[in-house]
């Protein structure tokens, strides 16, 4: 937050075709990431689910919800760093976004007994 009130107009890039591009892929990774995460960690537990040894389950659960939340944390700290850097709301949104997402995909205990039994 302090580089936040130093830091007005962009604290490197003020190039705006690069600022515009940069927000594209940053959304279009956004968009493309969550839906797909989501599904791959979907059919990956439904499989998890049928194996007999409860605690390779629970092994191989966490390890997906491990690569899922790294996957989803890049929007997070992409949008968040980039919002100090640029100074455009459109990035603290992106990261808004990202964080509510990583809220929902952190794995309880509720959680994971309900997917693998």
């Amino acid at each position: 937050m302090i580089g936040y009130f130093f830091n007005k107009n962009g604290l490197i890039i003020t190039n705006n075709i690069f600022i515009d591009v940069f927000k594209s892929i940053l959304i279009v990774y956004m968009l493309i990431i969550i839906p797909l995460s989501l599904k791959i960690f979907s059919t990956k537990v439904k499989k998890i689910a049928q194996m007999e040894d409860e605690n390779e389950k629970f092994a191989k659960y966490l390890f997906l919800a491990k690569i899922r939340i790294a996957m989803i944390s890049i929007i997070f700290l992409v949008g968040i760093i980039a919002f100090y850097i640029i100074n455009a709301k459109d990035y603290f949104y992106v990261a808004g976004i990202g964080a509510i997402v990583l809220i929902f995909c952190l794995p309880t205990k509720a959680k994971m007994e309900n997917d693998l039994f």
